[in-house]
């Protein structure tokens, strides 16, 4: 194709090559222009077009990314909305908990019936309401994570508090179970208190170191407090003699013993049988010396005996 121009416009020459033969077309000057100005003025809007298309595209791409984290942020809300009310209720807890042992301890008056109400300390409730008074949701989970770091730590404090109590209590228990404090025979009746006295052998006036109680058989010993054995012999004075460690510097003997059912080493329980009332060693009457040593010195067994003893 050839094109060939005239005075006022343009000349379109085609030839065939299979056959012989020129067609020619006169286009007008005006016709051209005006064709090449649609062709320009489409090929823009197509371009404007694409653009749009692009941009289009483009915002519905972080439309999408937008919402995905909008989800996840109405998730993370959730989520803490959720684990606030936990560590409130666990919160609670630990505090009623903390009360009852105060309580038990006689640290605390026992609250008023009815129960106690009130925000929790240094916790400020929201409604969900305040959201729509925030900035932004980035400022709303800050200040939730902040108040959930803040009422973790109020319950790290309560549990050390909790943990203190129980070893308190623990202490005071063992304490408790170490004291010698119900009667090693049962039956018979004391027959030499603890002090000075004559000694039956010689008159002389000597320290008693225990009680003696009498009894007319065979009769079990107990242990008056839970310990360890410690010792478990023969003493030319006390006979076959048991001697257990119940801690905080408590100890008790029992001596004269007919019988040793026990052995060095043996953890024994309040009330456990050890061995059997006797007559050994430098005694005059089948009967149990019972001693209570603090600190390896000897005291009254008579403040150790239950209220009826003491009566």
């Amino acid at each position: 194709m050839s094109l060939g121009r005239k005075k006022k416009g343009f000349q379109i020459i085609i030839r065939r090559i299979e056959r012989s033969g020129v067609r020619r077309f006169w286009v007008p000057r005006w016709f051209v222009l005006i064709s090449l100005l649609g062709v320009s003025i489409l090929t823009g809007i197509s371009l404007t077009g694409l653009d749009r298309y692009a941009e289009y595209e483009k915002l519905k791409s972080e439309i999408r990314n937008l919402n995905r984290e909008l989800s996840m942020k109405h998730n993370q809300i959730s989520f803490m909305t959720e684990r606030m009310s936990q560590i409130r209720e666990e919160l609670a807890g630990v505090r009623a908990l903390s009360r009852n042992i105060e309580v038990q301890l006689g640290r605390r008056a026992a609250p008023e019936e009815g129960g106690t109400g009130g925000p929790l300390k240094g916790i400020h409730r929201r409604d969900v309401r305040e959201v729509a008074f925030l900035n932004s949701e980035s400022e709303l989970l800050d200040r939730m994570w902040t108040e959930i770091e803040e009422i973790e730590l109020e319950i790290k404090l309560e549990h050390g508090k909790n943990a203190s109590l129980y070893r308190f209590i623990n202490s005071q228990s063992a304490l408790i179970r170490s004291i010698p404090s119900i009667r090693p025979v049962q039956g018979g009746f004391i027959s030499s208190p603890f002090g000075r006295r004559s000694d039956p052998f010689t008159g002389a006036i000597k320290m008693h170191t225990g009680i003696d109680i009498a009894h007319s058989n065979h009769v079990p010993v107990c242990a008056t407090a839970e310990g360890i054995v410690v010792e478990t012999k023969w003493s030319g004075s006390y006979g076959r003699m048991i001697t257990i460690y119940h801690g905080f510097g408590l100890s008790t003997r029992y001596a004269h013993l007919h019988r040793i059912d026990v052995r060095e080493g043996d953890w024994i329980d309040r009330g456990q049988t050890i061995g059997l009332l006797g007559n050994t060693g430098r005694s005059t009457h089948r009967h149990l010396h019972y001693e209570v040593r603090i600190e390896g010195r000897p005291v009254n067994p008579f403040y150790f005996l239950p209220d009826e003893e003491t009566s």
